[in-house]
């Protein structure tokens, strides 16, 4: 059986004045609970603030993954840029690789840009006598030199130090550490020539070059073996692949807005200086890398712009050019003691006849880790004629002295007269007459 249906408004069986009664909604609103829209439908207060707390964390954790990306990326970027001007072998390279990752990079990821940058430093004080570069690159080590596996830039970094140091047994050992190939045969490379072993320099620089054909510390280096050892033609060419390549990972490393100092290769330089000035290639060829490296004020040390001067000076005075040779010298900006050596060193390179000798008597305030050949002491003066002695004379069996000199005037006419006197008593006494006797 159905239910009675509900009387409706116009139902007649319906008592009077039970008409329905017109409601205010705010009335409604009323007796609803906080929070809650009409009809049931809407999200509590603590729902709405637990969505935003979701909304804020989701955009946090956004900004921080985006942050974290870009900062992987800088450090990418910077370690490629600083690996290529670490590469070039140059101060301007070291230096601008230090000052790269320096700024953020370092920072960020203390094991790898952090233990490269203690490489940059360390080649700045080993190679260009930058001693508050050494303190600076030590400090960087402490952490990367702690962990389980210490990167191979933190390795090489030691071994430069210790080099600098002249502890040559500790650059080698920390060289081996770092792995063959590369910096760490350039190192072996430059203890042996310390040492006098030009085979065991060489052997180590074929591996640097099987590993990276153009790097420019390897190339350089064997530059120098081959001019000591005399073929100036492979040497031509070692030094100029050194100086190109070079250049190309200077220009790799550096911005579009860095346009500050060329930063020759000095060792390179310097070594084709010495194949002109041992006659061994045309002037021409080691002038203008000279001009370079002795007027790069923004991306060369002093020390190795004024011995480019000397090798310049003496080039310019060799064919003639006097006023030329002087005003390279003062262009220095020296003191004048350390300028006095350099004319004197000049003079002496301009008339040598023979292959290059390092000047006599270097200052310390001009002695360059990039120029490196030993010091060889000019030869001994001939000693002076010393007569024989005058051979005794044989007569016959017996044995005189050698004639000796013509006695004085004096004593001769005595000797003379006593001589003549002699024969003339004898003429005397044979001319007197006999007497007999009656």
């Amino acid at each position: 059986m159905a239910p009675p249906a509900a009387p409706g408004p116009h139902d007649p069986g319906s008592p009077p004045g039970d008409e329905p009664v017109e409601v205010d909604p705010e009335d409604i609103q009323e007796g609803l609970p906080a929070g809650r829209a009409p009809g049931g439908r809407g999200f509590p207060r603590w729902a709405k603030v637990a969505l935003a707390l979701a909304l804020a964390a989701a955009a946090a954790l956004g900004v921080y993954a985006y942050r974290s990306h870009q900062d992987q990326r800088i450090v990418e970027l910077s370690l490629a840029r600083a690996r290529q001007l670490v590469r070039a072998d140059t101060w301007l390279g070291a230096q601008r690789a230090a000052d790269l990752l320096g700024v953020r990079a370092a920072r960020l990821d203390p094991q790898r840009a952090g233990s490269l940058r203690a490489l940059a430093l360390a080649l700045l004080a080993a190679d260009f006598r930058e001693s508050p570069a050494a303190a600076e690159a030590n400090a960087l080590l402490v952490e990367p030199m702690r962990a389980s596996r210490v990167p191979a830039e933190a390795q090489l970094a030691v071994a430069w130090l210790a080099l600098r140091d002249g502890k040559a047994g500790t650059a080698l050992e920390y060289a081996n550490r770092a792995g063959p190939g590369g910096l760490a045969d350039v190192i072996s490379a430059r203890v042996a020539l310390v040492a006098g072993n030009g085979a065991a320099a060489a052997e180590s620089l074929e591996r640097a070059l099987a590993a990276d054909p153009e790097l420019p510390a390897a190339l350089a280096l064997r530059g120098d073996l081959l001019r000591r050892s005399g073929r100036a033609a492979d040497a031509r060419v070692a030094y100029a692949a050194a100086l190109d390549a070079s250049a190309k990972a200077l220009a790799a490393g550096r911005s579009g807005g860095d346009a500050a100092g060329d930063g020759p290769h000095a060792r390179a330089t310097f070594g084709l200086a010495k194949l002109a000035l041992s006659r061994e290639l045309p002037p021409e060829e080691a002038l203008a890398p000279l001009r370079r490296l002795a007027g790069d004020a923004a991306g060369s040390p002093q020390v190795e712009r004024a011995r480019a001067a000397l090798y310049l000076s003496a080039l310019q005075a060799r064919a003639g050019d006097r006023a030329g040779a002087a005003a390279t010298l003062e262009a220095t900006g020296l003191d004048a003691g350390n300028r006095a050596w350099l004319q004197r060193a000049s003079g002496q390179l301009e008339v040598e006849r023979d292959r290059y000798r390092v000047p006599d008597g270097t200052p310390a305030a001009l002695v360059s880790a990039s120029d490196d050949d030993p010091y060889v002491p000019p030869p001994p003066p001939p000693p002076p004629r010393v007569e024989a002695p005058q051979q005794q004379v044989l007569h016959g069996f017996k044995v005189h002295d050698a004639p000796r000199k013509a006695p004085q005037r004096g004593h001769g006419a005595a000797a003379k007269h006593v001589k003549k006197s002699a024969p003339h008593a004898k003429a005397k006494k044979k001319a007197a007459p006999r007497t007999t006797r009656p």
